[in-house]
């Protein structure tokens, strides 16, 4: 997850805001309008796992990929059509946060999660992907094992915010525990995929020059698994790290 950088609100949800009072209202229509304008945001990648999405600009299907209300419309009504709080996600990850919220009949899953680890403590949120003045960008709050694949919270951060992105982690299943780890599918494999995807193309090349284009590219945040893909980078090619910032 990356933080994405927010346009201001489309002129067109005035005239939904008059027209429709919840999300539930909304025609087929509506609904891949909005779609089309949060993928000029967030490019055609989910903003929680950092797949890449199918085809969300032609699709007839406003749930092929999704819009999902980063707060849920079940716990926070009033941002039903709040423009900040809608992110463009794959269908994976918006099934897999649902409706859940840190704060919300969730002592089980706190006492679960501080019996893991003691530096758990109770939190209100998750990890923000929205640019917000004065908070830590959302990649800061994680870091990879690049030989796995998998994700887990930044040694860098503090307690509280350990504890937002470890809940941020296990909510949306970022480590994808409903598949086995051989699974073509599994989010760890399909990260380790695209940096291998990048070896190779590395390995065609001979002008550093060009080496070093194709690593931007593939490190750019509407490319998929960006955030893992710069990890790699930067443990592999130490040196590049000032380059690459």
């Amino acid at each position: 997850m990356h933080s994405v950088e927010r346009s201001p609100e489309p002129d067109f949800f005035a005239s939904l805001r008059a027209t429709y009072t919840q999300w539930d209202e909304l025609d087929d229509d509506a609904r891949i309008r909005i779609r089309g304008a949060l993928v000029r945001d967030f490019g055609t990648v989910c903003v929680y796992c950092e797949q890449a999405c199918q085809s969300p600009t032609q699709s007839a299907d406003p749930n092929d990929e999704s819009v999902d209300h980063f707060r849920p419309r079940n716990r926070f009504p009033e941002q039903w059509l709040d423009w900040l709080n809608l992110v463009y996600a794959c269908r994976r990850c918006n099934q897999a946060k649902g409706g859940s919220w840190p704060g919300f009949d969730d002592a089980l899953v706190n006492q679960l999660l501080s019996g893991e680890d003691s530096r758990y403590t109770t939190v209100s949120e998750y990890v923000n992907p929205n640019v917000v003045a004065g908070q830590t960008p959302a990649g800061d709050f994680f870091a990879f094992d690049t030989a796995t694949g998998a994700i887990f919270p930044s040694e860098q951060l503090d307690r509280m915010e350990w504890s937002i992105a470890r809940r941020t982690i296990r909510d949306i299943d970022l480590n994808d525990s409903g598949l086995g780890e051989n699974d073509a599918r599994h989010l760890w494999n399909r990260r380790l995929y695209q940096y291998q995807l990048l070896i190779k193309r590395i390995n065609q090349l001979d002008d550093f020059d060009a080496k070093v284009n194709i690593m931007r590219d593939f490190m750019l945040p509407d490319k998929p698994f960006s955030s893992f893909i710069a990890a790699c980078i930067k443990g592999r090619f130490p040196l590049l790290g000032q380059v690459f910032g």
